[in-house]
């Protein structure tokens, strides 16, 4: 009798799982059939591009149809947003977006799309490192001397970012806040125009992605006072972090992810999701990452999702705190 019991009770756990197998089957219908669409907010060369073709390839070769990066340039990302929350749910469109895309809906007051509601976390793709620079002429060659010299003439410094409510405000602004210091925000329409002035001596500090201050570092025209990352970069070992130098809170990464038009199915999600960490994971494409200063991520939809879920809820309380609106 007990074997007998033993015997349907295998016989049905196999019926469940061929089902289950099934209805994942089904709901993925052998996707990808047909090119996906990477909707990506910058223009071509730029990080988060750089990002989605380096993946976009690799999955081409895995799926077997296309992975397509199409730029929508505008509206501080929100361009590409608005579509791929607005393209059917059936996993051939997807949004590349990096964290000031992010903020930027989290704080438009006329945004047209609902970050918690129209979209549904695939993962994230890679990191970067945010350097603290100095323009050469300024009498600091220390963060410690840095916030003296800002302490002493309050409104007296300028600080450039790639616009209002970009990574590089709001990481400026945390610094502003932790270090007690008064500096006069000057936004520009994105970091290229703002890295020109920076080495010219227009404004005087700026915290931006890493692998663009560098080379300016190494050549004298600015000064590196610290890294916003948790550890230090490898591209600038010598670089001490924010942490490091007293200022734990004080924390800012550049990031890249994937978004899916919410009511995508979650089949379909978790194959994009894996393929995507199976991807980074690739020594070549770790290695180009290094080489732009940045590293694989490739976490699950759920770890994305709870990642998303944090960075709103800082970055949102430090806004509310400083009192940052994008129009």
């Amino acid at each position: 009798m007990i074997k007998i019991v033993h015997f349907w009770l295998r016989f049905f756990a196999g019926i469940v799982l061929i089902l289950s197998h099934g209805l994942a089957m089904a709901q993925t219908g052998g996707y990808p059939t047909k090119p996906i669409r990477f909707l990506v907010g910058v223009a071509p060369g730029g990080g988060t591009d750089f990002v989605s073709r380096l993946v976009g390839a690799r999955l081409s070769e895995k799926f077997g149809h296309p992975v397509i990066t199409d730029n929508r340039t505008g509206a501080t990302g929100n361009i590409a947003l608005e579509l791929t929350a607005k393209a059917s749910p059936d996993g051939y469109t997807f949004a590349v977006f990096n964290i000031g895309h992010l903020t930027s809906i989290l704080l438009s007051r006329t945004a047209r799309i609902d970050a918690a509601k129209d979209f549904a976390p695939v993962g994230q793709i890679a990191t970067g490192t945010l350097m603290l620079v100095l323009h050469a002429g300024v009498p600091a060659r220390t963060l410690k001397e840095f916030v003296a010299h800002a302490r002493a003439k309050p409104g007296q410094t300028n600080y450039g970012s790639g616009g209002i409510a970009s990574n590089q405000h709001l990481a400026m602004e945390l610094l502003k806040r932790e270090a007690r210091i008064d500096l006069v925000h000057v936004p520009y329409k994105g970091t290229g125009p703002m890295a020109v002035d920076l080495v010219s001596g227009q404004i005087q500090v700026a915290i931006s992605n890493l692998l663009g201050f560098y080379p300016h570092v190494k050549a004298g025209r600015l000064t590196a006072l610290a890294v916003t990352a948790d550890k230090r970069s490898p591209l600038a070992p010598e670089v001490a972090t924010t942490a490091e130098l007293g200022y734990p809170k004080v924390r800012s990464d550049i990031w890249q992810g994937v978004l899916a038009p919410a009511k995508t199915p979650p089949a379909i999600i978790e194959k994009m999701s894996r393929a995507i960490a199976e991807a980074v994971a690739e020594p070549d494409i770790v290695q180009k990452l290094a080489a732009q200063g940045g590293g694989p991520a490739g976490t699950s939809p759920k770890e994305f999702g709870k990642f998303l879920k944090d960075e709103s809820s800082r970055w949102l309380t430090l806004a509310k705190e400083v009192n940052i609106t994008v129009d």
